[in-house]
């Protein structure tokens, strides 16, 4: 009797989700990454839910809570309502997209978020990205809401400072970050400070994106998606939460050639399962 073939799960891109508390710079932090000036709609956060970033030519679909698809202009979401959206879902030309997917999540406050807004969320998120702002950073409501994520994505994930800049003194930029470290390190793969305002005004400017700290965003993304070859698995509760020591940097990595937004491409290696152009829509 012959014997079915075992069924191989189709690879694809990690998903990366950007998060924080509402006008903690996400949507910044998505149009430096994606190479946009500005967001593709310009509407209050509370006002939609996800936004899923996929590589494709240039459109935008609404999938409702039942998973029905219905375009949407590129220009114009202003009629979405959250509570029966589950996500937009945009293709997008950018050079990250070739590496992975971003999820541009909606603030933590949001009044208009579902109770099982995170347990439906979750399981689909394979690093984050969490931004606070250095002039409130890591808030006990933060802090709150991150230690109910699964303990092994805190391995990969990284807890973004933004607006570093404001902080008037290198020893308050440096005083920010250690009590952040020392707060929240342990949670996180890594704690990074950036200027998001001034690596979007001067991304195509090498010296700039090192100042500002997009230079050293860019090359955690190296490293972190490297070793993303699979979803973390959904029994997470016995993952280890020691924070991973840091790793050479990895051959994809130091391989990749500049890009126009970020200092180098963003993209992983093809022998680990990633083809690029190929068709990864969000389930």
């Amino acid at each position: 009797m012959t014997q079915e073939p075992p069924t191989v799960a189709k690879p694809r891109k990690p998903r990366v989700a950007l998060m924080g508390e509402f006008s903690a710079g996400k949507s910044t932090l998505a149009n430096l990454l994606l190479g946009q000036d500005s967001s593709p709609v310009q509407v209050t956060a509370t006002q939609l839910p996800p936004v899923w970033y996929r590589q494709g030519a240039p459109e935008a679909q609404r999938i409702t809570i039942d998973g029905a698809s219905a375009p949407l202009p590129m220009d114009d979401w202003s009629q979405v309502q959250p509570d029966d959206t589950r996500m937009i879902s945009v293709g997008l030309e950018a050079d990250i997209l070739h590496a992975c997917d971003l999820i541009d999540m909606p603030g933590t406050a949001d009044p208009n978020m579902a109770p099982d807004f995170w347990s439906r969320f979750l399981p689909e998120v394979d690093l984050a990205i969490w931004c606070t702002p250095a002039n409130q950073a890591w808030r006990q409501s933060e802090a709150a809401l991150w230690e109910q994520v699964p303990p092994l994505l805190w391995t990969k994930s990284l807890l973004l400072v933004t607006r570093i800049d404001q902080m008037q003194t290198e020893r308050d930029r440096a005083r920010v970050m250690a009590r952040v470290r020392g707060e929240a390190g342990a949670l996180f793969r890594d704690v990074l400070p950036i200027s998001l305002t001034g690596a979007l005004a001067g991304r195509d400017d090498q010296e700039v994106l090192a100042a500002t700290g997009a230079a050293a965003l860019v090359e955690f993304l190296c490293h972190a998606l490297e070793g993303l070859d699979t979803p973390y698995p959904r029994n997470a509760a016995s993952a280890n939460s020691a924070r991973p020591k840091s790793q050479p940097v990895p051959a994809a990595a130091s391989a990749v050639r500049p890009g126009r937004v970020v200092p180098r491409r963003i993209t992983r290696s093809k022998s680990r399962g990633h083809h690029e152009g190929s068709e990864n829509r969000p389930a």
